[in-house]
């Protein structure tokens, strides 16, 4: 990886979210060996591999800030903890040991305005309206408003003074073990 990365995937139930996340994690370790350190309350139905997966909050981040150097995903952010003002590390100084770090979630209010502030990119499967005004204003991208017209499994890319991407990947790209990469 040759830049800092902090990340909210975000959409609603159902819509592919964890599934990239894996595949993004698979693309990272092919690509550069870059391990991942994820979180996920449902491990045991996911498959992130090779990589260090818990499903204990405090054994996740006492590890992600303990070693350097890997990709960190944080799922299921929605319903735990993606609000308390002491997580607020992984979203500013998180950076400076590791330089991936992807927030998985539902709606952007499950994070505190700070953590916002401090991401680097979005990727946005559908939105509603009011959401989509929220990602527009704050990455200054009126393209972003589109997402209220995606389909399952359809998102966009906004990285911080670029143009926004549409991320389509077919299901064998997912599944794949090379990954996906953005």
């Amino acid at each position: 990886m040759s830049d800092n990365r902090r990340i909210a995937i975000m959409g609603g139930s159902e819509s592919g979210k964890t599934a990239l996340a894996i595949a993004l994690s698979r693309g990272l370790w092919h690509r550069g060996k870059v391990r991942t350190l994820a979180f996920d309350p449902f491990k045991k139905k996911h498959r992130w591999e090779p990589q260090f997966v818990t499903d204990d909050f405090d054994q996740f981040e006492l590890v992600v800030f303990k070693v350097n150097g890997c990709a960190v995903f944080w799922d299921e952010g929605t319903s735990t903890g993606g609000r308390d003002r002491d997580k607020v590390k992984f979203f500013t100084a998180i950076r400076h040991n590791h330089e991936f770090f992807a927030f998985i979630g539902h709606d952007y209010t499950t994070m505190l305005p700070i953590m916002r502030g401090s991401l680097t990119d979005v990727i946005l499967f559908r939105q509603s309206e009011s959401a989509a005004q929220y990602w527009s204003d704050l990455f200054t991208d009126k393209d972003i408003l589109r997402t209220t017209q995606l389909e399952q499994y359809a998102a966009i890319h906004k990285r911080a003074f670029r143009p926004v991407r549409d991320l389509t990947f077919s299901k064998e790209e997912i599944e794949s073990k090379e990954g996906v990469t953005l």
